[in-house]
This record gives C-alpha cells, sequence and structure tokens, in this order.
C-alpha cells in the first residue's frame, strides 16, 4: 500500500507532527569532511584574506 500522494506538505502550516508521525528510530546524518591544504594564493582566489601576523584574534 503506498500512502505517499505526491502533495508537498511543506506548503500548508500544521504545526508539529503528532506522535504517530514522528520517526521512530533516529537516523544521524553523518557529515563528510574533507582536509584540504591551500595555499595563500589559492585561499586569497577563493575570497579569504590573509591573516595579519600576531594575534589575529585581538581586538580593539
Amino acid at each position: 500500500m503506498d500512502r505517499r500522494t505526491g502533495k508537498d506538505r511543506r506548503q500548508e502550516e500544521k504545526g508539529p507532527p503528532t506522535n504517530f508521525e514522528r520517526r521512530r528510530a533516529i537516523e544521524a546524518r553523518q557529515p563528510e569532511l574533507t582536509e584540504l591544504h591551500m595555499s595563500e594564493d589559492e585561499l586569497k582566489a577563493l575570497g579569504f584574506a590573509p591573516t595579519p601576523k600576531g594575534n589575529p584574534r585581538k581586538t580593539g
């Protein structure tokens, strides 16, 4: 039995889902990370400003 109607439920505001509609098990989404090593020139090309020498977190 296919219960999907093809209608987008997000078009109507009906509040939070009921207990029956909530997921029965948590499906954690695991982020996929890839570390990239880039030169200063590559970072500048992407719009990142070079960090000033000294303490970059020091404010006013």
